[in-house]
Order: structure tokens, then sequence, then C-alpha cells
């Protein structure tokens, strides 16, 4: 009950926040302008996922001086901030990647700090009978996932609505989950995810009034990545069951990527050959963004919810809810140029 009368107030906060900003960048010309390789056709404000940074920010804060969240894990939620200031000043000036990843990677320092300085232990991570050792998982794996989140999710956040349901899906699922299990904290923050990323998702929707921008996206990846740590640190809910959850933006950012990089290509440069910017091409926005959220719903929660009830098997339910997902992003055409996507007939 007490997550209910959280959420609300947070939903509306983003709701009129997101207007607001609308407001601004419209009145300032923060605006992203229809080229070759964009989904829309008219200049549309961007920036709106500051809404998300303020209510979930203020929500954190809440948490801590209610005492429902320790302040040390609130200390390590606000490394995401620099990777929100880095997304608001790229969404204004278009900031060369090195220096975006200069950021990302002190934000990542800041959170291996964090776990030395709280004296936390990262526990192993089951693979099948093999166990994948702490300091494996620490020093090399973690920083990677979390630099692999923070631009996939950016990369991601290519049609109306996708970004922002897939964060409501994400956020909501786990913090049920999270709750079921106890971890009281951890839980009420991503419910505070939800709220204020569902709040944004009125002005996102198909078709959208405004783009949640870097600022957005780039904080959701990193902030999601945090609160999959913290949780695995608890030992409430398994990584597997976060790769699960977001499996469709895994699959396909990394296929994609991969896909790239084989053809020679420079991976940081813009591009519209990800599967869902395909699908949207033939299908739509709207159905394309429903489309991903039934197989949310439909297939990777279920096998989330397994992976994290039987953590001896949790990798083989991961590899049977991806391996579907890789097929159809090499169906859609993933990685490869617009003109030569294959259409689902």
């Amino acid at each position: 009950m007490m997550a209910v009368f959280t959420a609300i107030p947070l939903y509306l906060l983003s709701v009129w926040v997101t207007g607001r900003v609308h407001s601004m960048a419209v009145s300032r010309s923060i605006l992203a302008l229809p080229d070759a390789r964009s989904a829309h056709q008219v200049p549309t404000p961007v920036g709106g996922g500051l809404a998300i940074v303020a209510a979930y920010a203020l929500a954190v804060a809440a948490l801590w001086l209610g005492q429902w969240l320790p302040a040390r894990e609130a200390l390590v939620m606000a490394t995401a901030l620099p990777v929100a200031w880095m997304g608001w000043c790229d969404d204004r000036v278009p900031m060369d990647f090195r220096r975006r990843l200069i950021i990302q990677l002190v934000a990542v320092a800041g959170v291996l700090g964090w776990l030395q300085w709280s004296m936390s232990v990262v526990p192993p991570l089951a693979v099948g009978p093999v166990q994948i050792p702490s300091l494996v998982l620490t020093w090399l794996l973690l920083p990677l996932a979390l630099l692999w989140l923070t631009n996939l999710y950016n990369f991601m956040d290519g049609i109306d609505g996708i970004a922002g349901t897939q964060a409501c899906f994400v956020a909501c699922v786990a913090g049920l989950w999270l709750l079921h299990q106890g971890d009281i904290g951890l839980a009420m923050s991503c419910l505070s995810l939800f709220a204020a990323s569902a709040g944004f998702l009125v002005w996102n929707w198909a078709p959208a009034r405004i783009f949640m921008g870097d600022v957005g996206s780039a904080f959701l990846g990193f902030t999601l990545g945090i609160v999959a740590l913290l949780s695995h640190v608890h030992e409430t809910m398994s990584l597997w069951s976060w790769a699960l959850l977001m499996g469709v933006f895994v699959v396909d950012a990394t296929f994609t990527l991969g896909r790239r990089l084989l053809n020679g290509e420079r991976w940081y440069n813009a591009h519209s050959s990800h599967a869902y910017q395909h699908a949207a091409r033939r299908f739509g926005h709207g159905r394309v963004t429903l489309a991903v959220m039934t197989i949310n719903v439909i297939w990777l929660a279920p096998l989330a919810l397994l992976a994290g009830l039987y953590d001896e098997s949790a990798i083989y339910f991961t590899a049977t809810g991806l391996f579907p997902l890789v097929l159809l992003a090499i169906r859609l055409g993933a990685g490869r140029a617009q003109e030569a996507a294959p259409t689902l007939s």
C-alpha cells in the first residue's frame, strides 16, 4: 500500500515536469530535427527524460530520509546523476563520444569506489555448475555491463514509447519481485522508477510530443544496472532475471553492434539498423512497442521468475528466453542497412 501512495504523486510529478520541459524545449529550440536516419518527420522537443531523473532523484532522497534506503545505497544511486548531466548536455549540443565515454567511466569508477568504501562484497555468479568469481565479476564484468547498459539503452531509444515502456516493465516486475523478497528499500526505488517513467510516457506514446533524449536513456540504463548490482549484493534478485527482463534491448543492441563491427562500421556512428527500427518502418511505432511489451510480459517475465526461483538452472532459462530473440533480430535484419533489411511476410 505504501508503494501505491508513493507511486501516484511521483507519476503526477513526472507528467507535470515533462510538460514543463516540453515548453522549455520549444521556447529554446531544443529539438530533434528529422534526417535520413530519423524515425520522425517533424522537429520534436527533446530532453523529456529530465522528468524521470528529477522524480526518481526526489524519490531516492525521500526513501533515504524515511530510512527505507541506507545512505550508502542512496549515494551509489547518485552516481547516475553525472551520466544524466552528460546526456542533457548532449541533447542540447552534440558531444563527442570520447567525452561521453570519459564521463561514463568516471561514474563506473564511482560505483567501484563505493563497493570498496562500503565493503560490499559482490557474490559469485552461477553459470550452471560453474561460478564466476567475485573478483572477475567486480573488476571486469561489472564495469563492462554498466557501460554497455548505459549505451545500449541510448541506442534502443529510437521510436515513440519504446524506452519508456521498457523502463516501466523492468522496474515494475523487479520492484514486485524485490517486494516479495522483503528488500523493501530497493523495491520502493524500482517502483518509483516505474512511476517516473510512466509519467513521462504520457507525453511520449506514439505519436510522441517529446522525446526522452540522452538525459533519460543513459540515466535509465545506468540506474537499472546499479539496482541490479544492489539486488545481487543483497542476494534478493538474480542477475539472470535482470538479463531476461532486459532481453529485448540486450539482444537487439548487442546483435546489431556485433554485425556492424564485423562490417567494419564505427559503433558510435548514428544509424537506424536495429531490428526494432526496421520493424517500426514496416508496422509503425505503436505496434512495435506493443509487440515488445507482449514479448516481455508473456515470454520473458515468466522465465525471469523461474530464473529467480531456481538459481542453479538460471543460465538455462536465460538461454531459452534469449535465443528466440536472436532469431527474431536476424529475421528483422538487425545490423543491416535500411535498404538491405528484409520484411516479414
